[in-house]
């Protein structure tokens, strides 16, 4: 490269670096309380590109829903829709997106959201977060369906009481970061997915199991640990090519399946289909 061309690419990198002084950080903050009307059930669409992101049961009983905003105004614009009840149903929009403004910011995290739903109306629940890490808290909320994504970070998810209603299925992608999960059996669901991604995750599957279920997990890179309850009956699928990475404590093999001791006599009955990745699989008993 000639010295000249090394000088210009120097010099762009340089006024770069102080091009955050010219577009500051505009911190502004927002909340706001939707009354609790006529609605049967709310359903919901969550994304927030950059920030975290927490999630919990509402303290006010006449709230369908709140929630308390801080953002950087400056590269990030909110866009909140709420949907009144038609055949009982409220729609929730809300998106945080950035706005694409060039330059280089030290703090990129600095977005908050907290939201806060109704302990009385059936919610489904779908989450797109992005950079940032995520603290689901779904204790007292009556789920019928989860969809969560995370993109880069950390997420925490916990149910430490039983779901009032049967969920329809709960859907987990995970991007850059670990995740933990605890209670999930609380959660009451037909169907579990979870997709790992880039970094390990623990799933703790201890709860108020009510009803038989299907559980697939598909490996990513980094190890999956699964914790169960005893007291239910677990079959276990796995791909051949992928025994060698699955560690099972208390099962036994019947034809291509594992079975827990006490599968036959269980009252509730989980199937485990897992589908190979870089990381490990192993399962547990609490």
């Amino acid at each position: 490269m000639r010295k000249s061309s090394m000088i210009f690419c120097t010099l762009m990198l340089c006024a770069g670096c102080g091009f955050e002084d010219r577009v500051p950080i505009e911190m502004t903050s927002m909340s706001r309380t939707q009354p609790l009307g006529s609605e049967t059930a709310l359903d919901t669409n969550i994304r927030l590109d950059i920030g975290s992101l927490e999630i919990t049961g509402s303290q006010k009983p006449d709230a369908l829903y709140s929630f308390d905003l801080e953002y950087d105004k400056a590269s990030y614009s909110p866009n909140i829709d709420y949907s009144p009840a038609q055949a009982g149903e409220g729609k929730l929009l809300f998106d945080l997106h950035s706005m694409h403004k060039r330059g280089v910011r030290r703090e990129r995290f600095n977005n908050k959201l907290h939201l806060s739903f109704s302990e009385s109306v059936p919610l489904a629940l779908n989450i797109n977060s992005g950079v940032g890490e995520s603290r689901l808290s779904l204790s007292g909320l009556k789920l019928s369906s989860l969809s969560f994504e995370a993109g880069v970070g950390g997420a925490k998810m916990s149910v430490y009481e039983p779901n009032g209603i049967p969920c329809e299925f709960v859907k987990v992608k995970n991007g850059v970061g670990g995740f933990d999960a605890t209670g999930l059996g609380n959660l009451n669901f037909k169907e579990f997915d979870f997709e790992g991604g880039v970094g390990g995750a623990n799933l703790d599957f201890t709860g108020d199991w009510r009803q038989n279920a299907e559980v697939r997990i598909k490996l990513g890179v980094g190890g999956v640990n699964v914790r169960l309850p005893r007291g239910i009956g677990v079959k276990v699928e796995a791909e051949k090519s992928f025994l060698s990475g699955l560690h099972l404590e208390g099962f036994s093999q019947r034809d291509d399946y594992h079975y827990s001791e006490d599968y036959d006599s269980a009252p509730v009955k989980v199937s485990i289909r897992v589908e190979s990745g870089v990381g490990g699989l192993r399962i547990s008993w609490l």
